[in-house]
């Protein structure tokens, strides 16, 4: 009952004084508070198409704020978190300039929150389609900004080989499974195209690959130059695609039908795939035991490398 109450107080005094503000000033003001690394990558595309589009000065709320430093599309940078007085402000006051960078469909059912939404619309549009905006997705671009000093002190403290291709043993599995091809699949690639410096990213806890180098539990900022340097990326639909096109690296990207092409692609990807024979795809099913065992039958360790040799540089 008081939380409503001071809702109402809210909306009725402090927020129509706050609207003011920020149309005087041409600014709005987007907040994002979750664990999903991937989110804030792909949220970057959206506040490009804000700041330069739509020429609107940016004040963000995020609790991943490094991964926001040194960005020109951002007026105002402030760290916070999901459960504080300022989250709490900022949900109590949403509107047409203040906005939750977020699914309205997030957490519905056991489905993924694309299955809601229209079909064939990138991820990020799915999270900022309630936006004012009337904003264009058709040139998404996420975007990192490292200085110049961090590039020489991450080159330094890494040193790392002059050529050099990222490879993860998993895909992340606190939100699903129906991502994740094969552990064995992916040590096949490395033995296969073994005159490359591999090297496997992603956590310390997660199944280690042999032959090659480790660069786990990295900060963000360290994985993107990480990123910025290398060949090319295999992986999952996931973070590290939403990070490696920042850079348009060469991404080969194993998709296992869980969600639709056109939700997580960007130009720099080779998506290797067999959705014509998966019979549940796009799953969308965050648990479907029918899913994995269709991907197991019909996504094999040839099949993968095939398409990975038919796509290398020579």
């Amino acid at each position: 009952m008081i939380k409503k109450i001071v809702v109402l107080i809210l909306n009725y005094s402090l927020k129509p004084l706050f609207y003011i503000m920020l149309k005087l000033f041409n600014t709005v003001v987007i907040f994002r508070f979750g664990n999903s690394l991937g989110d804030q990558v792909y949220m970057s595309s959206v506040l490009r198409e804000i700041n330069i589009k739509k020429k609107k000065n940016i004040i963000l709320f995020t609790n991943f704020d490094q991964f926001y430093k040194n960005n020109p599309r951002i007026k105002i940078l402030i760290k916070s978190t999901h459960g504080t007085i300022v989250s709490f402000l900022l949900n109590s006051m949403r509107g047409k300039m203040i906005m939750n960078f977020n699914s309205i469909h997030s957490n519905k059912s056991n489905k993924h929150f694309l299955y809601y939404h229209k079909k064939n619309i990138h991820i990020a549009q799915a999270m900022s389609e309630h936006f004012s905006l009337d904003l264009d997705y058709n040139e998404l671009k996420n975007e990192l900004f490292l200085t110049e000093k961090e590039k020489k002190y991450f080159s330094t403290k890494m040193n790392l080989p002059e050529k050099y291709s990222l490879i993860h043993s998993q895909s992340k599995q606190s939100f699903t499974k129906n991502k994740e091809w094969s552990q064995k699949g992916m040590q096949d690639i490395i033995n296969y195209f073994n005159n490359i410096n591999w090297i496997q990213i992603g956590k310390s806890e997660e199944p280690k690959l042999k032959n090659c180098n480790f660069f786990f539990d990295l900060p963000m900022r360290e994985l993107a130059f990480l990123i910025s340097k290398c060949d090319f990326i295999v992986c999952y639909e996931g973070f590290f695609n939403h990070l490696a096109s920042c850079f348009n690296k060469k991404t080969f990207l194993i998709h296992t039908g869980f969600l639709p092409i056109q939700s997580f692609k960007y130009s720099n990807n080779i998506i290797i795939h067999n959705n014509n024979k998966i019979r549940c795809h796009p799953c969308y099913d965050l648990v479907c035991d029918e899913h994995q065992e269709n991907v197991k039958q019909n996504i094999n360790s040839e099949f993968v490398l095939k398409k990975i040799k038919n796509n290398l540089d020579p």
